[in-house]
């Protein structure tokens, strides 16, 4: 009988700590040397994306040029761009899920792949978030990338319309 209330006790401090568990998503925007909002995709507002889950307590997990899949401060963040949103979703992330993406390069190619991450396949891929056509603003975007538009994959702004509809 003690077992039993042992079991118990045991499964219902594992729920709180599953129910209390914060994954936050932040939003970040880029602004050209005009102080002009940078859209790389039509309309778009946001030019990168970070998570933080409990596991990692206050750092971020981001997948950057130039140093590829990495957590990092705050203060690094910042150093990206201008935060704009962070969004506290009810999904759970735990590091044993990013382990096998630690260290990965940054994909300049945006391909559905796990050989290279950019910031919101990074994301995606954690939250199993489904893919969509990419759409690329020519006016920011060089040629050599105008032939990925319509490919599948997630740009910023179309992880930020997931995340409000996870919080409505």
């Amino acid at each position: 009988m003690k077992f039993v209330g042992f079991l118990l006790s045991s499964l219902l401090l594992f729920s709180a700590s599953l129910a209390s568990a914060t994954t936050r998503i932040a939003f970040l925007e880029l602004y050209d040397r005009h102080g002009r909002l940078v859209q790389y995709e039509p309309g778009g507002r946001f030019a990168h994306t970070a998570i933080q889950f409990d596991d990692i307590g206050d750092k971020w997990l981001n997948a950057y040029p130039g140093e590829g899949v990495a957590i990092v401060t705050w203060e690094d963040l910042q150093d990206r761009g201008v935060i704009a949103e962070v969004i506290e979703i009810p999904q759970t992330v735990r590091l044993s899920q990013v382990k096998p993406y630690m260290g990965l390069p940054f994909d300049f190619w945006y391909s559905w792949t796990d050989d290279a991450l950019y910031c919101t396949e990074l994301i995606a891929k954690l939250l199993n978030i489904p893919t969509h056509p990419m759409r690329f603003n020519k006016q920011v975007w060089p040629k050599n990338y105008w032939p990925l538009e319509g490919t599948p994959g997630l740009s910023p702004d179309g992880l930020y319309k997931w995340a409000q509809q996870q919080i409505q």
